[in-house]
């Protein structure tokens, strides 16, 4: 979406939106439609909004990593590489979640080497601006998916805001990407059916509304998110050690969609096989045979290189785990996100101001 924002400022997109000098692209993390939906009294400025013509579909995993790194190079997980929540670094034979697990041996512009949008955008004479939070500046995740970009630095959801409807109404070309990352943290420790949740959605969505009324004849915002939720109990949670003694090198992804990784490839049928058993609670894969059907889109070296070789999707509302490689604080989630599902698939993409 913030590809085709830059298209919008620069000239005709392929969504058909009316062209604007300055676009704002609201991620609030976590937000999937279906959560949209069942919450709508707390934010019915953008639940009003919500139709059949403004949902569409995050890419797969259903993973902020994923698809923060689609939205912010346009490209597909197997093109721009950050295929997964946590991988296994062959080169250096570690685990390493692709959000905060980056170190000194893992250079962002090696594990996502192509263009960004903000780096088209500023070579195009377009301002691309990240409001966000102060922690998220100069992270090597923003630098493989945000570099070339102007970061905004704005700690609380109002001063995001606020800091947006500034860059709305400036002089000349812009598109700027207001990140909420406030819901998908919330809604893993405590459910995104809350009270608490649901709080942080009136916030969020109340301080949208104000953007929107804000915006000036040249300005456009689009509210998206990277992926939806899914709410579980401590009897969905499968723990998979014993159908996992196949020579396991790395247990990784996500709760509701685990990458298998082997010592010896060739054991990934077998395993699949010792799986069925489990098939009410999960569906399992070879991972080449989702790259073959393109789940990841066009797959490039640098994927290629990170998949694993079996993907577990987890059903219902049912989670995965390794005791050798699941930490606690996956356990005590109470929302998951990851698989296929269409509480976790199906995103809202609302228009204001075109």
């Amino acid at each position: 979406m913030f590809s085709s924002a830059l298209d919008t400022v620069l000239g005709p997109n392929k969504f058909g939106l009316a062209g604007r000098d300055n676009i704002i692209v609201a991620v609030i993390d976590g937000l999937g439609a279906e959560q949209l939906q069942q919450r709508a009294g707390h934010a019915p400025f953008l639940a009003n909004a919500l139709g059949p013509k403004s949902v569409t579909y995050c890419a797969y995993p259903a993973t902020t990593s994923a698809n923060i790194g689609s939205f912010g190079t346009g490209l597909m997980p197997g093109e721009h590489g950050l295929i997964g929540h946590q991988v296994w670094d062959k080169q250096h034979n570690e685990r390493l979640n692709l959000l905060v697990g980056w170190n000194e041996r893992t250079d962002p512009l090696i594990w996502q080497p192509h263009q960004t949008v903000a780096e088209k955008g500023v070579g195009e004479g377009v301002a691309v601006n990240v409001i966000a939070a102060e922690e998220y500046r100069s992270t090597p995740y923003s630098v493989a998916t945000m570099r070339g970009s102007n970061f905004v630095s704005a700690d609380t959801v109002n001063d995001r805001i606020e800091a947006a409807i500034s860059v709305a109404n400036s002089k000349g070309k812009s598109i700027s990407y207001l990140y909420f990352p406030e819901l998908d943290k919330y809604g893993h420790k405590f459910g995104w059916t809350s009270p608490g949740w649901a709080a942080l959605l009136e916030e969020v969505g109340s301080g949208l509304q104000k953007l929107s009324s804000s915006l000036g004849p040249k300005a456009g915002l689009i509210v998206t998110s990277d992926h939806g939720m899914v709410e579980t109990q401590k009897d969905r949670q499968l723990v998979l050690d014993e159908y996992l003694d196949f020579g396991l090198e790395f247990f990784g992804g996500d709760t509701r969609s685990s990458y298998i990784y082997l010592r010896d490839a060739s054991a990934a049928s077998e395993l699949l096989e010792g799986l069925q058993p489990l098939g009410h609670a999960l569906k399992g894969y070879l991972a080449n045979d989702l790259v073959s059907a393109g789940w990841f889109g066009n797959v490039g070296k640098e994927a290629a290189a990170r998949m694993p070789d079996v993907i577990l999707q987890a059903r219902s509302n049912f989670t995965l785990y390794h005791s050798g490689f699941s930490k606690q604080r996956a356990f005590d989630m109470i929302a998951h996100h990851g698989s296929i599902s269409p509480a976790e698939m199906r995103i809202p993409l609302l228009r204001f101001g075109f």
